[in-house]
């Protein structure tokens, strides 16, 4: 009981402290969008050279995942509650010309916003699971990658699906590398302060990508629904597999509460998806991660 009052009073100061650590992520996208005139033409090399480095990423996080019973089945729960959430989405809003967008949302945020909370307020090694968690799970965005490219209003060339499916193939080949090769000690750290360097540089493309208007109520009733769907499914599912006995690692909910993926905007711009839809519904998302933050904070502890 002490215990529990004890970590119940921590939350309001590591609450305020992962916030303080998503103000750089704040400045970035200010920076993008300040500069979007002139990057916006230059905007898909720069989205490719953010694959390519999340690709480096993806390589460091398979090799330096540590494989036990906790962090595999870990993977597995979150993994099946994800996936579980797009078809769901994909079914629900296949009649959408943007409905491929709102399935890829369901996602959520494991690097701009989960992986530098989780670094302020849990640790390197909280973070460094929910990095690889994204990158050794790269499949399944390779998947909702394809959905999107195979319905996308803007014709992708076949070239650049090389870049798009490069962190799928830098998860595999690290996660092989580290069956036979330990990885150096403190990789853990390398890899946790690398996502958040690449959660800056996604921030700087969101803003870039950001369109001029996207305030609508067409796109707020639409990506509410799309809210409503990431922020009960899988969290229900979590909750499911707590009360049935097994113990998620605590970063595990700041992935649930997130807010969408930061690289929404971006492929919609890229592909040629509805931006002021994907743009309304990461604001929106963004806002209700933080009215959540506590209650993340407090299902992890």
């Amino acid at each position: 009981m002490h215990d529990a009052t004890a970590q119940l009073r921590r939350v309001p100061l590591l609450s305020k402290t992962g916030m303080v650590a998503a103000l750089p992520l704040f400045g970035a996208f200010v920076v993008g969008l300040g500069s979007r005139r002139r990057l916006r033409r230059h905007f898909p090399v720069l989205f490719r050279i953010q694959f390519v480095g999340v690709a480096v990423l993806a390589v460091l996080a398979g090799w330096s995942f540590e494989v036990n019973v906790r962090n595999v089945g870990a993977v597995g729960v979150l993994l099946v509650a994800q996936v579980g959430a797009v078809i769901l989405a994909a079914t629900l809003f296949r009649a959408r010309s943007d409905g491929p967008l709102l399935a890829f949302a369901m996602y959520g945020n494991p690097v701009f916003w989960s992986a530098p909370v989780a670094v302020a307020t849990l640790g390197t090694e909280a973070a460094a699971f929910l990095v690889a968690y994204d990158m050794l799970t790269q499949p399944r965005i390779a998947l909702a990658v394809k959905l999107m490219r195979s319905r996308a209003p803007v014709e992708q060339s076949k070239r650049s699906a090389l870049a798009d499916y490069a962190p799928t193939a830098g998860a595999l080949s690290g996660f092989l590398l580290g069956l036979v090769v330990a990885p150096p000690g403190g990789i853990a750290t390398v890899v946790a302060l690398l996502g958040v360097a690449l959660g800056a540089f996604g921030s700087l493309l969101l803003g870039v990508a950001w369109p001029r208007e996207w305030v609508g109520r067409a796109a707020a009733r639409v990506s509410l629904r799309g809210l409503g769907l990431h922020l009960s499914f899988v969290p229900s599912v979590l909750a499911l597999v707590t009360l049935a006995g097994f113990a998620l690692p605590d970063a595990a909910w700041l992935l649930a509460f997130s807010p969408l993926p930061v690289s929404l905007v971006a492929f919609a711009r890229l592909y040629g998806y509805s931006t002021r839809t994907a743009a309304t519904g990461f604001a929106l998302s963004i806002v209700l991660a933080i009215l959540l933050l506590p209650a993340a904070l407090a299902l992890g502890g």
